[in-house]
């Protein structure tokens, strides 16, 4: 009796490896399709793959990063944003995540920009001009062409001075 209860046991936990291997393997597979999606740019089909992923192995920074990318490709900034904070959640250190982001809230703070200046007789006011025109020039450019920050930010200190 107790010689069958052992190969019962062994029975069930083979058949639960088995079946965790195949998961994994199964996962291997989605991402190694997604990874093959994104590259070919069928961001549709890898973002379906990547979500699957996602779903079994929810501390992937890589599969968040590259939904973050996939969101902003589909102008879906508000998700980008939250992938990219998921991504800084898990770790705190990517770089390519704070500068991604970096740019989504440059490309808000535009949008809130021109929102203001529509909104208020301000079309004279140069240095709000200036400031939207660097935003725009900065966070439409390739990274490999931005200029470096410093002129931005003389114009946002420029601009804060003016305010107080």
């Amino acid at each position: 009796m107790k010689q069958l209860i052992i190969i019962t046991l062994l029975i069930t936990m083979s058949g639960c490896a088995a079946t965790n291997v195949r998961q994994d393997q199964s996962t291997s597979e989605l991402y190694m399709k997604a990874e093959a999606a994104y590259a070919q740019r069928d961001y549709a089909n890898a973002k379906q793959y990547y979500l699957k992923v996602a779903e079994k192995y929810p501390d992937n920074v890589t599969v968040f990063f590259k939904l973050g990318n996939i969101s902003m490709r589909e102008n879906d900034l508000d998700k980008a944003m939250n992938y990219y904070t998921l991504v800084l959640g898990l770790k705190p250190n990517h770089a390519r995540a704070h500068h991604n982001l970096a740019m989504l809230h440059l490309s808000k703070a535009g949008d809130h920009l021109n929102y203001y200046v529509a909104h208020n007789d301000l079309l004279n006011n140069k240095s709000i001009g200036k400031l939207i025109d660097a935003i725009n020039d900065y966070s439409t450019k390739e990274p490999e062409q931005k200029s470096s920050l410093d002129r931005l930010a003389d114009i946002v200190k420029h601009q804060d001075s003016i305010v107080k």
